[in-house]
């Protein structure tokens, strides 16, 4: 589906007029149902690690102690081995107090530290050097963000779910009863991450 076939599956649920257009649409009704989609499709992105969202980047070590940046869009780092070298794990998870401790050289990386959107090595890789970063983006949207940019644009989360979280955010917003539209979310939203952990997409 669609941003704007998503939408117009919305509105029925909803019972507005089906819309023309939607990222363009400057009509109030139509700018919450847009603003409720992009709101459903963050919570969902951000709830499970979905199979569309994974993704991978190549940190080329510089010789020295760097922060590498990591891409536009990360979220989190995947669940597992996130970080490798040469298929090797690199480990996080030490303190800030352990990690302080390290007195920086350069080799082979056995340690990891994320900071915001940065990560850095213990040892520093040499320059050439590759570690592989398996992450999660926040970037749901077939056109690269997590807000709709054309009403072509499509999700890369179930689209069903987010008809699903955006009818009930609709009617909360309006002062309406959403308690079963809600329900019917969470209930969709188990079975969604239930196939997607099976290999079956969206």
């Amino acid at each position: 589906m669609t941003a704007l076939s998503i939408a117009r599956k919305v509105c029925i649920e909803v019972r507005l007029p089906s819309p023309s257009t939607l990222v363009s649409n400057t009509e109030v009704a139509y700018v919450e149902v847009r603003n409720a989609m992009e709101d459903a499709a963050n919570e969902i992105a951000r709830r499970f690690d979905w199979r569309g969202l994974q993704a991978t980047t190549t940190i080329t070590g510089t010789g020295s102690n760097d922060d590498f940046a990591l891409p536009s869009g990360f979220s989190r780092l995947t669940r597992g081995n996130a970080v490798s070298v040469a298929g090797a794990p690199v480990r996080g998870g030490l303190s800030d107090d352990e990690w302080f401790s390290l007195t920086a050289a350069e080799g082979t990386p056995r340690f990891y530290r994320l900071k915001a959107d940065t990560i850095s090595f213990f040892p520093y890789p040499a320059s050439g050097a590759s570690v592989l970063v398996s992450y999660l983006t926040e970037n749901w949207c077939s056109a690269g963000g997590s807000v709709w940019a054309n009403d072509t644009d499509t999700a890369l989360i179930p689209e069903d779910l987010i008809v699903k979280g955006a009818v009930w955010r609709y009617k909360r917003q309006k002062g309406l009863d959403y308690s079963d539209q809600l329900a019917e979310f969470e209930a969709a939203l188990s079975d969604f991450t239930a196939f997607d952990k099976q290999g079956h997409g969206k």
